[in-house]
């Protein structure tokens, strides 16, 4: 299998940016940062009880090449049409990341 392949997924980076309300009120929105083909690789999966609610955490690793920025701690992943924070990343020629949900 050729390097290439492996970058199948196709992920959003989003950064955290506030915005002033028309009252004057500071809000969050999330903007797109850019959208590329990544490596997604499940890293493991728990369920658990908390406050009498059940709980599910996926983590995942993933793996880019091509960015117009690079990510940093305010950032966020959109995969499969969920939101993803970041635990941890590095970044090289290739971007490395440890993401939550």
């Amino acid at each position: 299998m050729s390097r290439m392949s492996r970058y199948n997924k196709r992920i959003t980076v989003q950064r955290s940016t506030q915005t002033k309300g028309e009252t004057g009120g500071l809000s969050n929105t999330w903007t797109d940062l850019f959208t590329c083909w990544a490596k997604v690789t499940p890293a493991s999966r728990s369920k658990r009880l908390l406050y009498g609610e059940v709980v599910y955490n996926e983590f995942y690793e993933v793996e880019m090449l091509s960015r117009v920025t690079n990510i940093d701690a305010d950032c966020r992943i959109i995969y499969g049409g969920n939101a993803y924070q970041l635990l941890g990343f590095t970044i090289d020629d290739i971007v490395n990341v440890d993401m939550i949900r």
